[in-house]
């Protein structure tokens, strides 16, 4: 039994991407769209995952326009097909968010953020949990904009949003820690950043191994705003 002709193109695309040859990448691509479009036509879910790989391989080329039109195309079939709440949606939605984002088109990038998190908060697992990924990324697109008080609110709501469905140590919510006490050390408010890098390090070295790049991370931030802090400083907010 030969494979599916588009696993074969998907394929292709992989290999050329990842010994960086994204000339001949966008070749297949473009095979593989037309060979869709031939074979089922121009509303079909597997014509709108091949548009969105003509897309990822047009924004690798960094033909950013192009990509862009090509990514909508894609969202614009797949909502015509299965409605603007299918998780069919959610890998092109986070390659067009990418790319607003690298392009700094912070308006955009947040609306498709909101969009993601309406579309999993309201599916069963494992796609809800990806609720917790799009708020820590607001948090950072708000962290690039200066606005610090909205960025620090939606750290703590996703450290909220993992407390609520998964375990109190779950090392996902160390993780979110780990952020909230970077994000600390980066405005400098040094007593807050070791609160939650010690809440971090409590969970994570139970559930992680002593050279896990997780934990090491924490015991580096741990170390490195140890000299903003008097000897006598104990883990409390400020």
């Amino acid at each position: 039994m030969t494979d599916n002709p588009l696993i074969v193109y998907d394929k292709k695309i992989l290999n050329f991407i990842e010994v960086g040859n994204y000339k001949h990448a966008l070749w297949v691509a473009e095979e593989s769209y037309v060979f869709s479009k031939t074979l089922f036509g121009d509303t079909h879910l597997e014509t709108a995952k091949t548009l969105n790989n003509l897309a990822w391989v047009y924004d690798l080329l960094q033909r950013y326009d192009v990509a862009e039109t090509f990514y909508l195309r894609s969202v614009g079939l797949k909502k015509s097909i299965y409605g603007k709440s299918s998780v069919e949606l959610i890998p092109t939605l986070e390659n067009l968010m990418s790319l607003y984002l690298y392009q700094k088109k912070f308006r955009e990038t947040e609306k498709i953020l909101y969009n993601l998190i309406v579309i999993v908060e309201s599916k069963k697992e494992p796609w809800v949990f990806r609720k917790a990924v799009y708020l820590c990324q607001l948090a950072d697109l708000y962290e690039r904009q200066r606005r610090t008080a909205r960025a620090e609110d939606y750290y703590h709501k996703c450290a909220a949003f993992i407390e609520s469905v998964m375990s109190f140590d779950h090392p996902n919510l160390g993780r979110v820690f780990a952020n909230i006490a970077d994000h600390y050390t980066r405005v400098e408010k040094y007593p807050r950043a070791q609160f939650y890098y010690q809440r971090a390090y409590s969970i994570l070295i139970k559930k992680l191994s002593k050279r896990h790049p997780d934990l090491k991370h924490v015991i580096d931030g741990m170390n490195f705003i140890r000299s903003y802090l008097p000897d006598s400083q104990t883990a409390q907010g400020q």
